[in-house]
């Protein structure tokens, strides 16, 4: 087998080129050992990150000093982090969310562009055989993608095998992790137990498995662009959004599948179709959230910084974040008011200023253009059929503690120009 030749051709298959910056993630085990020689054997531009969890104390330690030394003695970048977990929590799980954060870190402060990890075919096998337990379709037999938003996997074309003999033939150092020998955890319990009986048995189940989850990773591709071109017409891409309207004559299983690509899990998916829920309920998950908005769904990314800071706008100003605004005074009125809720002119003596700007929020109110009483403005807003991705957006301009402009929607009325005053507050708003 040409090693080298077998792992460079993951990348041209992927269109990466060779002069592409990569973390790769090295535990100090043999199949990350052997992913480091292979990147230096192939001159790739290479960091490396290692995390000690100290969950095994000196063993911990000693995978981290392996793993130091080596990068040190190849020359190589290595970027170490000691790490603590608490015994209460799912270590494997919460072991995971640090890592990739970790990962994300590294390669933002280093400006790399992609993560390596050391996954195997094996490992593979174990989540296929996982998730066939767990009750998984077609995406979770798919097992582990060769390729996720930056994160590559080039080993997946290698056995465990394979690479004991690479490490061997190469005499790459490396640890061995005890806790792996354990049947504590399921994915353990599978590959010391489960997967031995079955190459035992059938010699060529190894690369039959192996071939079976190739097929299902191409049928499931094929899958997904055919569920896209089903919903094509039913699809409208938004700036910060997707809209998804429903249609009876389009099955919920051809939905549930377009929405699996977003992270959404089965039990959810069917769940959110099957139950008529009200607008503005919804789903999420870490990346997505899915809202019901009257008759469509919408997909957007979670946002965990929410801007709910107080801007200050002066008489004369133009104000470029967080939206844009234009405002001006004029000493007169004689101009034509323009239809437009984008342009909002005020009486200028009823003002005190500065203003300010800031998102509106559940409570507040006003008394809308051309009402008695006030309203809230989430009923404005219901009203004005605004939808549930632009709600999150829409600012509320504010003087003497009172909302005077649902900016975009309506003035308030306390706040309109009267003909007979000589002079008015003009606010241009220009959507971005």
């Amino acid at each position: 087998m040409d090693y080298k030749k077998t792992y460079l051709n993951f990348f041209s298959a992927n269109n990466i080129a060779q002069e592409s910056s990569f973390l790769l993630a090295v535990s100090g085990g043999i199949d990350s050992m052997s992913l480091l020689h292979l990147a230096i054997s192939c001159k790739q531009r290479i960091q490396v990150a290692h995390i000690n969890y100290q969950l095994r104390g000196n063993d911990s330690d000693l995978d981290e000093k392996l793993v130091a030394n080596y990068c040190k003695q190849k020359g190589v970048t290595a970027h170490i982090k000691k790490a603590t977990i608490s015994s209460d929590k799912n270590i494997q799980l919460e072991a995971r969310k640090i890592r990739y954060a970790f990962f994300k870190e590294v390669v933002k402060k280093e400006k790399l562009d992609y993560i390596i990890t050391a996954h195997q075919q094996n490992d593979d096998q174990e989540t296929f055989i996982l998730n066939i337990i767990r009750g998984s379709g077609l995406a979770g037999l798919k097992a582990i993608p060769f390729k996720r938003d930056n994160i590559l996997r080039p080993l997946l074309n290698f056995n465990k095998s394979q690479l004991k003999k690479y490490a061997s033939q190469n005499k790459i150092p490396y640890r061995e992790d005890i806790s792996n020998f354990s049947d504590k955890y399921d994915r353990n319990f599978i590959r010391n137990n489960v997967l031995p009986i079955l190459y035992k048995k059938f010699t060529q189940s190894e690369n039959g498995i192996a071939k079976s989850i190739q097929f299902i990773k191409k049928d499931n591709t094929l899958l997904h662009e055919l569920v896209d071109e089903k919903l094509k017409p039913y699809i409208k891409q938004n700036k910060d959004s997707i809209t998804l309207n429903y249609s009876p004559t389009i099955s919920n299983h051809c939905y549930a599948i377009y929405l699996t690509k977003f992270g959404f899990n089965h039990d959810q998916i069917e769940s959110w179709i099957n139950q008529k829920s009200q607008s503005g309920k919804f789903i999420y998950n870490e990346k997505y959230r899915l809202v019901q908005d009257r008759n469509c769904w919408i997909i957007s990314a979670v946002r965990n910084n929410t801007n709910n800071q107080t801007y200050i706008v002066h008489e004369n100003e133009i104000l470029t974040y967080p939206i844009h605004l234009n405002c001006k005074v004029h000493s007169s009125v004689n101009k034509s008011f323009k239809s437009d809720s984008n342009i909002a002119f005020f009486n200028l003596e009823k003002l005190s200023f500065p203003l300010e700007l800031r998102k509106w929020k559940s409570g507040d109110k006003m008394k809308p253009l051309g009402m008695k009483g006030n309203k809230k403005i989430s009923d404005i807003l219901i009203d004005k059929k605004i939808p549930l991705t632009e709600k999150e957006k829409t600012y509320v301009l504010i003087s003497n503690n009172e909302i005077i402009w649902l900016v975009g929607v309506t003035i308030s009325d306390d706040y309109k120009v009267i003909s007979t005053l000589k002079s008015t507050y003009e606010v241009i708003y220009t959507p971005q």
